[in-house]
């Protein structure tokens, strides 16, 4: 991938931890495991699951939820699985008998409970001097979304006693407490089956861990509790361009200073229009110089770094706004971007995105960012037929950024919470809570979504074709 060799400059930039909550940690295994096995001549591979995040439930390409799933969002260590479920030949080298339906050793063995595995497993532990188990079903979904359709599967057995899936992020769940029922996946269904049943089609694979712990900048930002800070001096005004691949983006400075945040008497009423109450606690907010993008992150600038574009997303269209992304999935974006860059590239807390999109020092009081004219600023649902338009083709607002009043709705950093009247100084919102917060309206919204001062929040899980987001800096 090239790289503006500009952004390695970089090394030397000052940061500074912003106080908004602890993180997380997670302690390593010692690595015991091969690539390859051989018992009584019969050979299986293993294949490498590095750690990461993935959003649990839901199918990789967005497309659909995995039925008797809950989405969440999952960060796990890494491990190794078989490449494929366990053959025939393999049981039988172990066991001294196969059980399956349709008798041939290339096959996956079946018709095995979750029981009859555990011996297995013991039985193979002895035999090798290692430590195999089955997946979690967190292990299992995670290794299935990264080979695709080189994961060749049966219904499988997992670890996992059956019980409902939480709806937060989870980092290594553990398996449920022991129980009879137990649960068996394929890649569209998660299935409960009492742990004694034997069925034909249902096998499993193994698992061992690599000792490859999460990285502890992945589990802060993730938690989302805190992150980093470059300092910026936006004195001189202007603007920094990166580029990544063939992608150019430019990230404006924005010069710090007191404002009102919030909906207040000076703010443009639009008639007789009935302000939310979440807008109403305004409240005098002091930011540091920062900078932030000129335009939304785009489907271009998404596939440059990521290698992909999400579901819904067009490659052939690659000055629109990437949407169809959570939050997590923003992190994970802006991580694989920092370590491309060597900068320190974050999501705008929401104070930072009210001030850019009011215009910063340079506001001239509009409702809408640029303007009180909606047709001129900003694609909404009565001129965009409800589908998002390129970058750059409404008019900029007094600081030259665009779309930030429709378009499509940006993430911020901030968990959601009502305003506090008291004054403060480079807010970014509470410690706790699963919802995050939007603005900005979008392409499906009315008019009335896409002033500067409406708020929104949803799950920070959640993914729709108009959640997009831009980058601060």
């Amino acid at each position: 991938m090239k790289l503006n060799t500009r952004l390695f400059l970089a090394a030397a930039t000052a940061c500074v931890l912003v106080s908004c909550g602890g993180s997380s940690s997670s302690s390593s295994q010692a690595p015991d495991y091969e690539m390859n096995y051989t018992v009584s001549e019969v050979t299986f591979d293993m294949v490498k699951v590095p750690s990461g995040y993935f959003t649990m439930g839901l199918s990789q390409d967005n497309r659909q939820k995995v039925s008797g799933s809950t989405i969440h969002p999952v960060a796990l260590d890494g491990f190794v699985i078989t490449a494929t479920p366990v053959s025939q030949a393999l049981w039988t080298a172990v066991m001294g008998s196969n059980p399956s339906s349709v008798q041939n050793p290339s096959l996956p063995v079946d018709m095995v409970s979750w029981g009859e595995v555990h011996k297995f497993i013991s039985k193979l532990n002895k035999a090798t001097g290692k430590t195999f188990s089955l997946p979690t079903e967190a292990q299992w979904e995670y290794a299935a979304g990264l080979q695709g359709k080189d994961f060749v599967s049966v219904a499988e057995w997992m670890e996992d006693t059956f019980s409902d899936l939480p709806d937060s992020f989870v980092v290594n769940p553990a398996t449920p407490k022991p129980a009879d029922h137990k649960v068996v996946r394929t890649v569209k269904d998660r299935l409960e089956i009492d742990s004694h049943t034997k069925k034909a089609g249902v096998g499993f694979r193994l698992v061992q861990p690599t000792g490859e712990a999460l990285s502890e900048s992945l589990l802060k930002v993730l938690d989302g509790a805190s992150f980093d800070r470059e300092t910026v001096d936006a004195s001189d005004g202007g603007s920094e361009t990166f580029t990544v691949g063939d992608v150019s983006f430019k990230m404006v400075k924005v010069r710090g200073g007191e404002f009102t945040m919030g909906y207040s008497d000076k703010d443009y009423s639009f008639g007789r229009f009935a302000i939310p109450e979440n807008e109403k606690n305004f409240h005098q907010v002091t930011l540091s110089d920062y900078a932030i993008g000129e335009t939304e992150v785009t489907v271009g600038l998404w596939n440059a770094v990521m290698g992909y574009v999400p579901y819904l997303n067009d490659i052939n269209e690659p000055l629109k706004p990437v949407g169809n992304i959570s939050w997590f999935d923003c992190q994970k974006f802006i991580l694989k971007l920092n370590a491309l860059t060597g900068r320190t590239f974050r999501l705008p807390t929401e104070a930072e995105w009210e001030y850019a999109a009011r215009g910063g020092s340079k506001s001239r009081g509009y409702g809408f960012s640029g303007t009180n004219d909606m047709n001129s600023s900003m694609w909404y649902v009565d001129n965009a037929d409800m589908k998002s338009k390129n970058v750059k083709t409404r008019k900029a607002n007094e600081l030259g950024l665009y779309d930030m009043s429709g378009n499509v709705w940006e993430w911020c950093f901030d968990r959601a919470a009502d305003y506090q009247k008291t004054p403060q100084t480079d807010p970014c919102g509470p410690s706790e809570g699963t919802s995050r917060i939007l603005r900005g309206g979008s392409c499906a919204s009315r008019w009335d979504a896409c002033r500067i001062t409406n708020r929104s929040y949803m799950l920070a899980k959640n993914i729709k074709g108009t959640f997009g987001f831009r980058l601060a800096i």
